[in-house]
């Protein structure tokens, strides 16, 4: 049975993972983390038939530790991950370019899974943009819009900024030259390369990504729409599942996906 600890356990994607551990026997939860100064620090929480009490320290050894938390709990408990020998799958998003190449380094120690959406059909959908952009070519425009509800704080979101990336590289277009994120004023004509990205906040939306592609008499779109926070909660544990007794590595979500043991930096 894996030793899982649980950090961020009292947000929106913890209090989901924690209902479906209740029904998953690949896990025995050992811990349910927080950061200091949550208010609900101390409170006793039901996981099956077990009590806990959500803290932000961990003394039993742990396999894995699961984080949707924030990107400074990421990196609160990096140092100690590696330390202790225990493999990460990591959910935030918004790190600093500082940030991500502590985690890269730390990577080189132990297995790190790190993914901007669990989800079966964003990863599907990260790897159809790219070819799609590229059989296309400069003749279509494309532009990237993503919805999410009124609470999220970080824009654009990761996942699009995952699809952005993934545009990119498959066409060799500018990282710095050609997004350009939401558009104000005097624009000028569209350059052909240009990706365009947006971010939407109302409401209650789980998650919605559309990648549009527009050409002479013709636009092609594709998109997907969470309708629940389980579909990302049910691709975490997949990854923690599979992420358990790897090698060192930096991995991703096709990693899990494709049954792939080889990790690389991304």
């Amino acid at each position: 049975m894996i030793r899982l600890a649980l950090l961020g356990a009292t947000g929106r994607m913890g209090t989901r993972v924690l209902d479906l551990l209740a029904d998953d026997d690949r896990f025995q939860l050992v811990a349910a983390l927080t950061t200091p100064d949550d208010p609900r620090l101390g409170e006793q929480i039901r996981v099956a038939d077990r009590s806990l009490t959500v803290t932000d320290a961990c003394d039993a050894p742990i396999d894995v530790l699961l984080d949707f938390s924030v990107p400074a709990g990421t990196m609160s408990w990096l140092d100690r991950c590696q330390s202790a020998c225990t493999a990460m799958v990591i959910g935030p998003t918004g790190h600093t370019e500082d940030e991500l190449q502590r985690i890269e380094a730390a990577a080189s120690s132990i297995a790190i899974l790190k993914a901007t959406n669990f989800s079966v059909g964003i990863n599907l959908l990260l790897s159809l943009v790219g070819d799609v952009a590229n059989r296309l070519g400069d003749a279509y425009d494309v532009e990237i819009i993503e919805h999410h509800h009124n609470k999220k704080v970080d824009a654009p979101s990761g996942t699009a900024v995952s699809l952005l990336d993934a545009l990119i590289e498959a066409t060799g277009r500018d990282r710095e030259r050609d997004p350009i994120f939401g558009r104000k004023g005097n624009t000028e004509t569209r350059p052909k390369t240009q990706i365009g990205v947006h971010a939407i906040r109302m409401g209650d939306t789980v998650g919605h990504h559309e990648v549009h592609f527009a050409g002479p008499g013709e636009t092609i779109s594709i998109q997907h729409t969470a309708h629940s926070r389980d579909t990302f909660a049910r691709g975490a544990l997949e990854a923690a599942a599979w992420i358990d007794t790897k090698p060192p590595g930096r991995y991703t979500m096709e990693n899990v996906l494709t049954g792939s043991r080889e990790g690389h930096p991304k």
